[in-house]
């Protein structure tokens, strides 16, 4: 269980940063005052009758050792986090059936429970499940149709055997969900992001970790906000308010999840700045032999974010410092970097891979297949041997990462 901070614990805590630029006489004096309620030694001095050797100090460690300490305050020196995406169920065989990419999510599951040290949290950075009606239903694009009803009955049955699957995760081990395109559409509505709240919970969130702060999401929203212009306002309004409390209370870090990647190679990049003919094999698994997807592919243009949206948030991340965004929806592993020195971390999938000839200069382009990347945080940054996945933040901590194939 990941234990955040109460009120009271967060007031505690912006005081304990104002005090720190004081002197250690200083901190003396102000020590008293940050300390939550239930740790308040007594105002007044020692009495004879205190047991013998028992200091004011001494009672106030006793009491806060049975108080556990929130996430937001550094308890170990290092933590993991794992990050996946695309699970997608359905999606090799345009939901005819899942099996084959549930067998893949039972793997990685397998593999997370078998991390040492066990991981603090999952993220699965959305399409959850392939099975959304505006794909599927009335499209004149639509690779195979079906009926409102079928799409309405597959979809929750897709939920339910993805939360079957992961119900296995060690107890220990929190579970963050994230909603992709393939789960509420390319253009969300309230009704198709109330779905899937009812099927995982808030749709975006924010969480403390071992001092480092973890914000959490659905930026399919800022793809095409025009279904849900409300929503769009108010979660980009809450991002900002999350940005400036993480900033405010020195998180050693601060990671954004979400499913679309802010950018693929560039934050400055546009549609018009991509090939159409840059991008991922068509999968032959969907090649129905009529020779119109002879010679396909998925353009890069597809999975990259509208420049005047991206610049909404990009210019969030930088005022505030975000140390890196992780996400999905390319269907392969891709990192690249902002113009301010944000890492821009997607990962591989866990159903169909693809293979861009955009990124044939990315050294993550032999990091190929299903799989399952492993996140290693660190409180402090160490002068030597610092690796170039290896990134820094202003609160004194470090990051680095690794993809682990499942096949």
């Amino acid at each position: 269980m990941l234990l955040q901070p109460t009120e009271e614990e967060e007031a505690n805590h912006e005081l304990k940063i104002a005090s720190q630029g004081d002197s250690k006489d200083s901190i003396v004096e102000h020590f008293t005052p940050i300390l939550c309620a239930p740790c308040n030694p007594p105002s007044s001095p020692t009495s004879d009758s205190d047991p013998p050797g028992l200091s004011l100090e001494d009672d106030h460690i006793a009491e806060q050792e049975t108080h556990p300490k929130s996430e937001m305050e550094c308890q170990s020196n290092k933590h993991t986090f794992v990050v996946l995406a695309d699970s997608q169920l359905g999606m090799t065989s345009l939901n005819v059936e899942w099996e084959t990419e549930l067998h893949y999510c039972r793997m990685a599951v397998d593999r997370i429970n078998a991390l040492q040290p066990r991981p603090r949290f999952v993220c699965v950075c959305g399409d959850i499940v392939d099975m959304e009606s505006s794909f599927y239903y009335n499209n004149p694009k639509a690779l195979k149709k079906y009926g409102l009803e079928d799409c309405e009955r597959i979809q929750q049955e897709q939920f339910y055997d993805f939360k079957q699957v992961f119900s296995n995760l060690h107890p220990d081990i929190a579970t963050v969900c994230l909603c992709g395109n393939h789960d509420v559409g390319n253009r969300p509505t309230p009704q198709s992001i109330e779905k899937f709240r009812d099927a995982f919970g808030d749709e975006y969130l924010a969480f403390w970790v071992n001092g480092t702060y973890n914000i959490a999401l659905n930026n399919v929203l800022f793809i095409n906000p025009e279904g849900a212009e409300d929503m769009f306002t108010k979660q980009l309004e809450w991002l900002q308010d999350r940005l400036e409390y993480a900033n405010r209370h020195e998180a050693s870090q601060i990671y954004v999840f979400g499913h679309h990647p802010w950018f693929l190679y560039s934050d400055e990049e546009d549609f018009d700045d991509f090939s159409p003919n840059i991008g991922s094999s068509f999968p032959p698994e969907w090649d129905d032999g009529s020779g119109r997807f002879d010679n396909a592919i998925f353009p890069d243009s597809y999975f990259s974010m509208p420049k005047q949206y991206r610049q909404k948030a990009m210019e969030l991340f930088k005022e505030y410092r975000v140390n890196a965004c992780f996400s999905g929806h390319f269907h392969q592993n891709l990192v690249s970097k902002s113009s301010f020195g944000m890492d821009m971390i997607v990962t591989g999938p866990l159903s169909m891979v693809f293979d861009s000839s955009g990124k044939s200069d990315q050294p993550e382009r032999n990091e190929k297949g299903r799989g399952i990347r492993v996140v290693e945080v660190e409180a402090s940054v160490p002068v030597d041997g610092m690796d170039s996945k290896r990134r820094t933040g202003a609160g004194g901590g470090s990051f680095t990462h690794h993809f682990e194939c499942l096949e």
